[in-house]
């Protein structure tokens, strides 16, 4: 599906009654190939009105800290520790490779290209469950602080910018492999077949300096949540899903979704 930038706004009364000056919400999918979004991207950069950057799941199509569609990140924002999401490889540089082979011949795999970028471009690593204690201690094996490594706990939020962001439950795996912790303790739970414990993935709910909520499921399947939650507290209006399963039979759908 072709795509280029998806400039998205929303507009909100004031007390008084008068319609609110549209301010717009910018959201680019950075995949392996410009103007489209192929089967391996994950990455998303949503910039607010205010100019606050927020990168999710950054990936393998982002070509790491000089990719030149990045700029500025002031977040970054991880649904759960697998090597698609995390970045164990990435590409080269911007288009290298074809929509469904991009070429990934950059190992990234132990660093992460997440934590690569987040130390590049000095920004903070907001997660949920138990994975900030996983990239806080990657960001100071690199030389990076540790602190900018920030847990959201399930419903809670914190605000970056004009920004909003909140977690919210996601069912999917999320154990970390052995590649990504590398040295002996990595090969023997490679040769043992388990992965290390980070807890349950994280949905994120992002509320933009111009009421727009949106919501970042990352890979999960169905939850109660996301009726409960998700729509009817927080209210989103934009959903962003990537799922390799296939997906689920329509149904009625309540209105407003």
């Amino acid at each position: 599906m072709k795509r280029t930038i998806l400039s998205l706004s929303a507009a909100f009364l004031l007390l008084g009654g008068s319609l609110a000056e549209a301010q717009t919400v910018k959201v680019t999918p950075l995949g392996g190939k410009t103007g489209e979004f192929c089967r391996l991207g994950r990455a998303f950069l949503f910039e607010d009105s205010d100019g606050t950057r927020i990168l999710y799941d950054a990936g393998m199509t982002v070509a790491g800290p000089e990719d030149p569609r990045l700029g500025e990140i002031d977040v970054m924002l991880v649904s759960h520790l697998h090597g698609d999401h995390v970045g164990s490889r990435r590409t080269k540089e911007v288009d290298a490779g074809t929509c469904a082979k991009p070429d990934l011949s950059v190992d990234a795999t132990t660093n992460t290209n997440v934590v690569q970028i987040a130390i590049a471009k000095g920004a903070k690593i907001v997660t949920g469950s138990e994975m900030p204690a996983f990239f806080a201690a990657k960001l100071e094996a690199l030389g990076g602080d540790s602190a900018n490594s920030v847990l959201t706990r399930f419903g809670a939020s914190v605000k970056v910018g004009g920004v909003e962001i909140s977690t919210v439950p996601a069912v999917h795996s999320n154990g970390v492999s052995g590649d990504l912790i590398g040295e002996e303790l990595g090969e023997s739970m490679k040769v043992a077949g388990i992965s290390g414990y980070a807890g349950p993935p994280t949905g994120y709910v992002l509320r933009f300096s111009n009421g727009l909520v949106t919501y970042l499921s990352g890979d999960t399947g169905m939850t109660a949540e996301q009726e409960t939650g998700v729509h009817g507290f927080y209210d989103a209006k934009l959903a962003s899903s990537i799922s390799a399963t296939p997906s689920p039979p329509a149904r009625k759908r309540r209105p407003g979704w």
